[in-house]
């Protein structure tokens, strides 16, 4: 059984010799009232063995519902994977804890970054959430330290607080799945102080069908919610490329955004990795120049050559790069990328194995 305890601004999550820690910064943890957090942090690892949750704390009606759901969904996808599970709770009660503020995931990514600029002022989070634990590992203090000062002056330009929260829970489960969850949970930690909570969407909703399975979708970003607590997607109309336009004109977001997956580079973005390499292509189709801020701010159409376009992700993606370079005459970017679209096999049947790292 799952118990929860809590000493100030920590918190930590055991059961039989599994333990999560959590480290709360930039606010004062309430004593938590709703332990709902944990169903969304344990419930990865309860589908992978086909084990049910039991929580030794309250837990709102709602979320286990939602949680029941969720396994049902995702062993539908993964059929001899992932498998049903049932939660339960000592105590099962519906928080009543009234209107309370809006909170925003913030990693200093291109998404979350748009989402800042995007938002009317009088939509704007007061609270911005960066998680320690899923980009830079927990013991990994020096560069997440370095992210937050890259971005801070863009938070403080918004005059929006940041929250972090520092957690090894991505030490269970596989990470592609593990992402919603993850992000669920620590959000769901601060249901206490915040009722709403952001997430910008990394695809829109037809990049979504490209894109399935991932662990942050449309379909299944609706379930994390309990009685007086949500998950809210936000910017889902935008393609990555056109955030890339809004975030190239304004000097201040080019400046902050880190995206790179170079974990000895990041949060500087090297300019050789998949992912910068899509990026400066974003830039190029976008806006025909890349901004100065890879360590590398080369690029040269045989870089494409890398891109394994047979990955859902990938695909989704260069789709749309492709198209925004014909409805922009900047096709010369992008020489044979859209033959070698169509030449990608996207039937679905490998795609959960694939997902999952199985094959």
């Amino acid at each position: 059984m799952w118990k929860v305890e809590q000493d100030g601004n920590q918190v930590r999550l055991s059961d039989r010799g599994r333990t999560i820690s959590y480290q709360v910064e930039g606010l004062e943890l309430p004593q938590l009232s709703d332990h709902s957090f944990a169903v969304w942090h344990t419930l990865p690892t309860a589908m992978l063995a086909g084990r049910d949750i039991e929580i030794d704390g309250p837990v709102d009606p709602v979320v286990i519902a939602n949680g029941e759901k969720l396994a049902r969904v995702w062993s539908m996808w993964s059929p001899g994977v992932l498998q049903p599970v049932k939660i339960h709770a000592s105590k099962v009660v519906a928080p009543q804890r009234g209107k309370r503020s809006v909170l925003a995931f913030y990693s200093g990514g291109v998404d979350s970054t748009f989402h800042l600029m995007a938002s009317p002022k009088e939509d704007l989070p007061s609270r911005a959430l960066t998680i320690h634990g899923m980009d830079y590992k927990p013991d990994n203090d020096r560069n997440f330290l370095a992210l937050v000062k890259k971005t801070e002056p863009l938070l403080k330009h918004f005059g929006i607080e940041r929250v972090t929260i520092k957690s090894d829970v991505a030490q269970y489960g596989k990470a592609t799945i593990l992402h919603g969850f993850t992000l669920a949970g620590c959000a769901s930690l601060l249901s206490d102080v915040f009722g709403t909570v952001q997430i910008a969407a990394d695809y829109t909703w037809e990049q979504d069908m490209m894109s399935w399975p991932w662990g942050t979708n449309h379909v299944t970003n609706r379930y994390f919610a309990g009685s007086d607590w949500s998950l809210k997607t936000v910017t889902s109309d935008f393609s990555r490329t056109e955030k890339i336009e809004a975030i190239a004109a304004n000097k201040m977001a080019c400046d902050a955004i880190s995206f790179c997956t170079d974990s000895k580079s990041r949060p500087a973005n090297c300019g050789r990795c998949q992912k910068c390499v899509r990026t400066k292509l974003m830039f190029l189709i976008a806006t025909d120049q890349i901004p100065p801020i890879f360590t590398d701010n080369s690029y040269q159409p045989s870089m494409l050559g890398r891109i394994d376009l047979a990955k859902r992700k990938e695909r989704a993606f260069f789709a749309d790069i492709y198209m925004q370079a014909v409805a922009r005459d900047r096709e010369q970017h992008v020489p044979g990328l859209g033959a070698k679209l169509r030449r990608v096999d996207v039937s679905p049947r490998h795609r959960i194995k694939r997902f999952l790292g199985l094959g």
